[in-house]
């Protein structure tokens, strides 16, 4: 994905053997989409549900960036300190401008 701040242009993934595979986008927020992780935050709040952008999930991509950096440095699996519960996907099917199938009606 090469900009991550609007998620414009194409979402690729690249293979140990050189082979390339293009991925459609699956829900749709292809531009401008920066604050959609505080946008559901606010959402979730209003709801009642979980919202995706959590500490601990914070905490836990930290750990994995800094393991990565100390594995490589070390030459070393690393073993993570932290864990945490993976937070639900943003549903499929959502209308523009919405967060939640419950927020749709």
């Amino acid at each position: 994905m090469p900009d991550p701040n609007f998620f414009g242009g194409r979402i690729a993934i690249q293979f140990p053997n050189g082979e390339t595979k293009e991925l459609p986008y699956s829900h749709g927020f292809d531009q401008d989409s920066r604050g959609i992780g505080l946008a559901d935050m606010a959402v979730a709040i209003r709801t009642g549900r979980p919202h995706r952008a959590s500490g601990k999930l914070a905490r836990h991509v930290l750990d994995v960036s800094l393991g990565i950096f100390e594995s490589s440095a070390e030459g070393r699996h690393i073993e993570l300190a932290s864990t945490v519960d993976r937070p639900a996907p943003l549903p499929l099917g959502l209308k523009y401008n919405r967060l939640d199938l419950a927020d749709e009606e």
